[in-house]
Protein backbone atom coordinates (compact mmCIF):
# COMPACT_ATOMS: atom_id res chain seq x y z
CA UNK A 1 0.00 0.00 0.00
CA UNK A 2 1.52 3.67 -0.93
CA UNK A 3 1.86 5.59 1.76
CA UNK A 4 2.18 9.23 2.05
CA UNK A 5 4.85 11.62 4.44
CA UNK A 6 8.36 12.00 5.37
CA UNK A 7 7.33 11.72 8.98
CA UNK A 8 5.58 8.55 8.40
CA UNK A 9 8.44 7.15 7.01
CA UNK A 10 10.68 8.20 9.49
CA UNK A 11 8.21 6.79 11.96
CA UNK A 12 7.52 3.47 9.42
CA UNK A 13 11.53 2.90 10.11
CA UNK A 14 12.13 4.12 13.86
CA UNK A 15 8.97 1.47 15.01
CA UNK A 16 11.28 -0.91 13.91
CA UNK A 17 14.85 -0.02 15.48
CA UNK A 18 14.39 -2.49 18.58
CA UNK A 19 17.65 -2.03 19.74
CA UNK A 20 19.74 -1.09 16.70
CA UNK A 21 19.57 -1.04 13.15
CA UNK A 22 20.76 0.01 9.62
CA UNK A 23 19.42 1.74 6.82
CA UNK A 24 21.18 1.46 3.25
CA UNK A 25 19.27 3.95 1.37
CA UNK A 26 19.69 3.82 -2.77
CA UNK A 27 19.14 7.31 -4.27
CA UNK A 28 17.59 7.34 -8.15
CA UNK A 29 21.20 7.76 -9.13
CA UNK A 30 22.84 4.70 -7.80
CA UNK A 31 24.33 6.29 -5.05
CA UNK A 32 24.00 4.68 -1.29
CA UNK A 33 24.29 6.39 1.82
CA UNK A 34 23.86 4.29 4.82
CA UNK A 35 22.83 5.27 8.60
CA UNK A 36 23.34 3.55 11.81
CA UNK A 37 20.07 3.61 14.23
CA UNK A 38 19.87 3.22 17.96
CA UNK A 39 17.14 3.17 20.23
CA UNK A 40 17.51 4.72 23.41
CA UNK A 41 14.29 4.21 25.62
CA UNK A 42 11.81 6.13 23.28
CA UNK A 43 14.04 7.90 20.86
CA UNK A 44 15.58 6.88 17.77
CA UNK A 45 19.37 8.53 17.73
CA UNK A 46 19.94 8.73 13.53
CA UNK A 47 23.97 8.07 13.31
CA UNK A 48 26.82 9.08 15.51
CA UNK A 49 26.71 13.21 15.04
CA UNK A 50 23.88 15.16 15.82
CA UNK A 51 23.19 16.12 12.27
CA UNK A 52 22.87 12.68 10.96
CA UNK A 53 19.25 12.84 11.25
CA UNK A 54 18.84 16.09 9.51
CA UNK A 55 21.91 15.01 6.65
CA UNK A 56 19.55 11.93 6.23
CA UNK A 57 16.66 13.37 5.69
CA UNK A 58 18.18 15.83 3.01
CA UNK A 59 19.34 12.72 0.93
CA UNK A 60 15.89 11.07 1.26
CA UNK A 61 14.44 14.52 0.04
CA UNK A 62 16.47 15.11 -2.74
CA UNK A 63 17.46 11.63 -4.02
CA UNK A 64 13.80 9.84 -4.53
CA UNK A 65 13.48 11.40 -8.11
CA UNK A 66 12.01 9.79 -9.66
CA UNK A 67 12.29 6.79 -7.60
CA UNK A 68 14.58 5.36 -4.84
CA UNK A 69 14.98 2.58 -2.27
CA UNK A 70 15.86 1.49 1.07
CA UNK A 71 16.36 -1.62 3.48
CA UNK A 72 16.16 -1.75 6.58
CA UNK A 73 18.29 -4.22 8.94
CA UNK A 74 16.61 -4.68 12.36
CA UNK A 75 18.61 -6.74 15.45
CA UNK A 76 16.54 -7.69 17.40
CA UNK A 77 17.07 -9.39 21.13
CA UNK A 78 15.90 -12.99 19.85
CA UNK A 79 19.11 -15.31 19.24
CA UNK A 80 19.19 -18.09 16.57
CA UNK A 81 19.51 -21.71 18.01
CA UNK A 82 21.55 -23.00 15.09
CA UNK A 83 24.02 -19.99 14.53
CA UNK A 84 23.64 -18.10 18.17
CA UNK A 85 23.61 -14.92 16.12
CA UNK A 86 20.94 -12.09 16.72
CA UNK A 87 18.11 -12.67 14.51
CA UNK A 88 18.13 -9.80 11.85
CA UNK A 89 14.45 -8.47 10.01
CA UNK A 90 14.96 -7.01 6.59
CA UNK A 91 12.28 -4.71 5.34
CA UNK A 92 12.67 -3.01 1.59
CA UNK A 93 10.81 0.34 0.55
CA UNK A 94 10.26 1.65 -2.38
CA UNK A 95 10.51 5.60 -2.53
CA UNK A 96 8.83 8.29 -4.67
CA UNK A 97 9.38 12.17 -5.03
CA UNK A 98 6.25 14.04 -4.03
CA UNK A 99 7.51 17.59 -4.25
CA UNK A 100 8.82 18.16 -1.64
CA UNK A 101 7.65 15.21 0.65
CA UNK A 102 8.04 11.53 -0.37
CA UNK A 103 5.41 8.76 -0.83
CA UNK A 104 6.52 5.10 -0.07
CA UNK A 105 5.84 1.36 -0.14
CA UNK A 106 7.10 -1.48 1.45
CA UNK A 107 8.13 -4.59 -0.28
CA UNK A 108 6.60 -7.57 0.34
CA UNK A 109 8.20 -10.32 2.72
CA UNK A 110 8.29 -12.82 -0.86
CA UNK A 111 9.86 -9.88 -2.94
CA UNK A 112 12.84 -9.13 -0.09
CA UNK A 113 13.48 -12.91 -0.43
CA UNK A 114 14.07 -13.09 -3.79
CA UNK A 115 15.76 -9.58 -3.81
CA UNK A 116 18.25 -10.43 -1.09
CA UNK A 117 18.82 -14.16 -2.17
CA UNK A 118 18.75 -13.45 -6.29
CA UNK A 119 22.22 -12.55 -7.49
CA UNK A 120 21.39 -9.99 -9.64
CA UNK A 121 23.46 -10.39 -12.55
CA UNK A 122 22.83 -14.12 -13.42
CA UNK A 123 19.66 -14.49 -11.70
CA UNK A 124 21.30 -17.26 -10.19
CA UNK A 125 20.15 -18.11 -6.68
CA UNK A 126 22.92 -17.00 -3.60
CA UNK A 127 23.43 -19.13 -0.34
CA UNK A 128 20.81 -18.08 2.07
CA UNK A 129 21.71 -15.79 4.94
CA UNK A 130 21.68 -17.29 8.23
CA UNK A 131 19.49 -15.72 10.98
CA UNK A 132 17.41 -13.44 8.88
CA UNK A 133 13.70 -12.92 8.74
CA UNK A 134 12.18 -11.24 6.11
CA UNK A 135 9.05 -8.52 7.23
Amino acid sequence: MLKSGLNSFLQELEAYCYQQAIATFLNSKGECFVVDLSRKGKVVIYGYDRYTRDLFIDRLVQGCSPAASLILRSFTAEVDEFTQLPVKELRGYVLKSAGADLTFEKLPPNVMFACQNTDAETGEPLPLEQSVRYC
